[in-house]
């Protein structure tokens, strides 16, 4: 990663097999950050220096999905539908309530407690991509975004508000990006993987793409073999299958590696006139 010059992505990764061990291991705990004790992530899994704002909307599609969430979805109906349902839990008080102090700082509890609203920055645009550059040593479209975070979200939560007799006002929201860094496969209605998420071939000099892997790893956990690309057999050109369920296989016998919680910085809008729902309607 540092020779394709993804200098994040290559952070994460040593940050993911230096830390303990921490995993996954169902769909609810890739969502939320539970691990295989049935526990939250420990505080150290949860890192909130590595992803700046800043770098991230450096990146067009990046950028998009935010002046999606700022401009199209931040009070739409499914936002205003999901503060309801919140704001069974509050208490009725006319005095304006600090989120982020009412959570001690803590980024979890801020986030579990008084996000409402999303816009996801899927992966599905790399499919093309892989396919583009299937042998390339940097297949078409991935970046350091891609090796970073693959599909993440912007995340719009309440900061400062009041809400008193039903009437919620909202006087300033946070935005931020949350991902969790796992390589948990996800589950069929049975609770089971039938395949493991397959992640290029690499090896010391870069990274390509075999398609058929791709395909393969959809609905099969069966080993893929190393590519020699132009038949050419030595250290440059031969790279080797890296898979999900291979991080799960070296976690398990090395005990040791960490998924962790991403936060970025938090970046705060401060609303000209105050948003009021009234919920008693």
């Amino acid at each position: 990663m540092d020779r394709l010059g993804w200098p994040v992505a290559a952070k994460l990764q040593r940050k993911w097999f230096a830390g303990e061990l921490n995993y996954a291991n169902t769909d609810k705990g890739a969502v939320l950050g539970i691990n295989q004790d049935g526990n939250p992530f420990p505080p150290n899994m949860i890192d909130t220096t590595t992803i700046k704002m800043d770098w991230v909307l450096k990146f067009p599609r990046a950028k998009a999905k935010l002046d999606e969430l700022l401009e199209e979805k931040l009070f739409n109906p499914d936002a205003e539908r999901v503060l309801r349902f919140m704001s069974r839990n509050w208490e009725s008080s006319p005095y304006v309530i600090d989120a982020w102090k009412r959570c001690d700082g803590d980024w979890q509890k801020f986030h579990l407690g008084y996000q409402y609203q999303l816009a996801t920055v899927d992966s599905d645009w790399v499919s093309k991509g892989l396919m583009l550059g299937a042998g390339s040593v940097t297949p078409v479209l991935m970046d350091d975004l891609y090796g970073a975070l693959g599909a993440f979200s912007f995340n719009a939560a309440l900061s400062k508000f009041t809400y008193f007799n039903g009437r919620l006002k909202i006087f300033e929201i946070n935005y931020y990006v949350r991902d969790v860094f796992t390589f948990h496969d996800r589950t069929d209605r049975n609770h089971e993987a039938t395949g493991t998420q397959y992640l290029g071939n690499w090896n010391k000099y870069g990274l390509i793409v075999v398609p058929e892997y791709a395909v393969l790893g959809n609905v099969s956990k069966a080993q893929m073999p190393p590519v020699a690309r132009n038949a050419k057999v030595d250290k440059e050109n031969v790279f080797y299958t890296v898979r999900n369920l291979d991080y799960r296989e070296w976690q398990l016998k090395h005990r040791q590696g960490g998924d962790l919680v991403l936060y970025s910085n938090r970046y705060y809008m401060r609303l000209r006139e105050p948003m009021v729902f009234d919920f008693n309607r």
